[in-house]
C-alpha cells in the first residue's frame, strides 16, 4: 500500500511538473512556448523515479535509447508542424503520433553508440530546419476560451504515462524503457490544446520553433548517458539538467538580444514634417527615449494635432 501511495505522489508531482510548464507556454507566444515545452519537464521526473530503483547502468544504458529516440521526437515535430495548417486536429496528432513510430521502430533496428546517436540527431535537425523553412506555414491567433479539460488531460496523461514506466522498467528493460520514457506526451498534449485554443498556424509556429531547442534536449541526454555511466546516476542526472538548462538558457539570451527594441535614426526629411517618436507605453518624446525603461510596447509614431 505505501509503495502503491509513493508511486501515485510520484506521478502527481511529474504532472504538475508539466501542467505548470505547458500553462506558461501557452501564455509566453511560440518562441517562449516552445522553449518551456522542449525543457526535461516530463522526462527528467520519469528518470528520477526510474533511478530510485535502478542501478546506474540500467540508467546509462536507458538514457543512451532515449538519445537515439530523441530524432523520431524531431521528426514529430516536423509532421505536427506540417499537418497543423493542412489537416484537422485528429489527422494532426495521428499523422505526428505515426511518424514518431515508425522513425523509433527504423532507427531501434541498430545497436547506437553516443557518437552514432549524437550523429544521427545533428543530422536530423539539419533535415527539420530546412524542410520547415521551406514548406512550414506559421501564424499567430488570438487565444480562445480555455477548456475545462485542458488541464487534467495533460496532468492525467503524464501521470499515466510516469506510472507505466515505473511498473513497466524492470521487465521492458534498459531500452524500451529510455523509449517509453521520452514518448513525447508534453507535445501531443500541447499540440492539441494549442490546436484546440489558438488554431494551425499559431500551432505550427510553436512547434517548428522546438526544433532548435530539442537539440539541447539531445544534448542534455548525451552529457547524462555519459556522467551517469562515470559518476553515477544522481551526478549524471544532474549534469545533464543543467546542460539542457543551460543551452535553454543561451537560446533565450540570444533571442532577447535579437528582438530588443531600439529606436531608429530618421531623415530630416520626415522629421520636417513634423513626425516626432516617443514610447507607447510612457510617452516620452524622442530626445529621452534613452532613458525610458518601458520596452515592452515598441515605439509609436506620433503626429503632433
Amino acid at each position: 500500500m505505501l509503495d502503491l501511495l509513493l508511486l501515485l505522489l510520484k506521478a502527481g508531482l511529474a504532472a504538475s511538473v508539466v501542467v505548470a510548464a505547458t500553462m506558461a507556454a501557452e501564455r509566453s507566444g511560440p518562441f517562449w512556448g516552445a522553449l518551456i515545452t522542449s525543457l526535461p519537464v516530463s522526462l527528467g521526473p520519469i528518470y528520477v523515479v526510474m533511478a530510485m530503483d535502478a542501478p546506474a547502468d540500467f540508467i546509462a544504458s536507458g538514457l543512451l535509447s532515449s538519445l537515439a529516440t530523441n530524432v523520431s521526437t524531431i521528426c514529430f515535430l516536423v509532421a505536427a508542424a506540417l499537418a497543423a495548417t493542412r489537416a484537422g486536429l485528429a489527422g494532426t496528432v495521428a499523422l505526428a503520433i505515426i511518424t514518431w513510430t515508425v522513425a523509433t521502430a527504423l532507427i531501434h533496428q541498430i545497436a547506437w553508440s553516443a557518437l552514432y546517436a549524437s550523429l544521427l540527431n545533428v543530422a536530423a535537425l539539419v533535415i527539420a530546419l530546412a524542410t520547415l523553412r521551406i514548406w512550414a506555414r506559421t501564424g499567430t491567433a488570438a487565444p480562445a476560451p480555455r477548456r475545462w479539460f485542458d488541464l487534467p488531460l495533460r496532468a492525467l496523461l503524464v501521470g499515466l504515462l510516469t506510472v507505466i514506466v515505473a511498473l513497466t522498467s524492470e521487465a521492458l528493460g534498459s531500452k524500451y524503457s529510455g523509449i517509453l520514457a521520452i514518448t513525447p506526451i508534453v507535445f501531443i498534449s500541447t499540440a492539441i490544446v494549442l490546436l484546440k485554443r489558438l488554431g494551425g498556424p499559431a500551432t505550427a509556429a510553436t512547434l517548428s520553433r522546438a526544433v532548435i531547442p530539442i537539440g539541447g534536449f539531445g544534448l542534455g541526454l548525451l552529457v547524462a548517458h555519459l556522467a551517469t555511466a562515470h559518476f553515477g546516476s544522481a551526478m549524471g542526472l544532474s549534469a545533464g539538467l543543467i546542460t539542457s538548462l543551460g543551452y535553454s538558457g543561451c537560446l533565450a539570451i540570444w533571442h532577447l538580444h535579437r528582438s530588443g527594441h531600439r529606436p531608429k535614426k530618421y531623415s530630416r526629411r520626415r522629421r520636417s514634417r513634423g513626425l516626432a517618436r516617443a514610447c507607447a507605453t510612457c510617452g516620452s518624446p524622442r530626445s529621452r527615449i534613452w532613458i525610458c525603461r518601458s520596452r515592452t510596447a515598441g515605439f509609436q509614431p506620433i503626429v503632433p494635432k
